[in-house]
């Protein structure tokens, strides 16, 4: 468990100030993967490996204008906020209370019971029948609250109204990418830039769109606090190997559990393996993973998906190397997972399964139970999302 200074939560975070932020991605990168310096300096905040943090971003000032205008109010009349005792002029409100890209059924709800127009009320009706639920998932995605009002412009609502509707602006969270041996008071940081389209309307990711572009450099304006690992941390034996599995951002955790392994200077061995769709844009890390790979402290296996005509993904890296891993596991290696846990941790973990059923000459069910002991011990551990 990290030692974390007790005052610092979610409902007194730490103003930290951002000292550096730059672009992990090569020239050409249809992504924009952002290395970001947090300074937590006066703080005394500690954290371990493996840790998150939590960060409070603001609405981008464009969507704080689009729901404003949605609203046809000026910015400037007074709202109370239901889940404190505090008051605020409507557009600090909307940049730093509300959740401002997820439409709430409530307000759906709402303009459905207001709605004057025949059609319009016919449609959001609709969207709140009992078995219209992913369409009304789908009308949620691809909507913001601004497109949503001016959809139903024949809707009134006072701020006041809307304020209490709309849900609250949640701290996002994010693998920490550093060690405090090697960083000091700071907290490293790999974010991906979320940028997409829906409903004709570019949308960005909230938190994603403050690190990488609005906030401010050297000002401490960013309110954090830490989040513990709940066990994904480095094992304490330091001549136990390590396995990491990490495509994209979710390669965060693994520098800061290198920088740790070889400030403590761990005995046991370590392998990555990582994944990217292109190796010459998006290959994060690289000079890092390079000289660690030259010194022979880390091995490391790539899956850059698009560099050749079929898809390459990490998981088929493990396969490949399903003896040597089965070796490792064997011997006493812990498996770590960080990442998307809807496709990449799935897949991970059936070639998981696979690869202790060929090279353990097991039956399936077997496999299952090795699996299964691995995580009862603690060797299998997880940080996805």
């Amino acid at each position: 468990m990290a030692e974390i200074t007790h005052v610092y939560n979610k409902n007194h975070p730490f103003l930290a100030s951002l000292t550096e932020r730059y672009s992990l991605c090569k020239s050409g990168s249809e992504k924009n993967i952002s290395h970001v310096v947090l300074s937590l300096k006066g703080s005394q905040i500690k954290y371990q490996v493996g840790d998150s943090i939590s960060i409070f971003a603001v609405n981008d000032a464009e969507v704080v204008e689009n729901t404003i205008g949605a609203l046809r109010a000026l910015g400037i009349e007074i709202v109370n906020d239901k889940h404190l005792e505090a008051t605020y002029q409507l557009r600090e409100f909307l940049t730093r209370k509300s959740n401002l890209t997820d439409v709430p059924r409530k307000l759906i709800v709402e303009m459905a019971q207001r709605q004057t127009n025949p059609e319009k009320k016919e449609r959001l009706d609709y969207l709140l029948q009992e078995d219209r639920k992913e369409t009304l998932k789908e009308y949620q995605a691809s909507h913001e609250v601004w497109d949503a009002l001016t959809d139903n412009e024949e809707v009134v609502f006072s701020p006041q109204e809307l304020c209490h509707i709309l849900l609250p602006l949640l701290p996002r969270f994010y693998s920490i990418a550093s060690s405090m041996n090697e960083v000091g008071d700071e907290v490293h940081l790999t974010v991906a830039e979320l940028v997409y389209e829906t409903n004709g309307h570019v949308r960005r990711g909230v938190c994603t769109h403050y690190l990488c572009n609005l906030a401010p450099m050297h000002e401490h304006v960013i309110p954090v606090y830490i989040q513990p690992s709940n066990g994904f941390t480095l094992p304490e034996d330091d001549s136990a190997s390590i396995i990491m599995v990490g495509p994209g951002t979710g390669v965060a955790p693994y520098r800061g559990f290198m920088q740790e392994r070889l400030f403590r200077g761990a005995t046991g061995k370590n392998w990555l393996f990582f994944g990217e769709r292109y190796s010459h844009q998006q290959y994060l890390y690289e000079e890092y993973w390079n000289q660690l790979v030259s010194a022979g402290n880390l091995r490391v296996n790539t899956a850059f998906s698009r560099d050749q005509e079929h898809k390459i993904y990490v998981q088929h890296r493990m396969q490949e190397e399903g003896s040597n891993l089965f070796s490792w596991l064997e011997n006493g290696a812990y498996f770590y997972v960080c990442g998307d846990a809807h496709r990449m941790a799935k897949d991970v973990d059936a070639a998981l399964h696979q690869i202790v059923e060929i090279h353990g000459k097991c039956t399936p069910q077997a496999a299952k139970d090795y699996v299964k002991s691995l995580k009862a011990s603690k060797r299998y551990l997880r940080d996805v999302y």
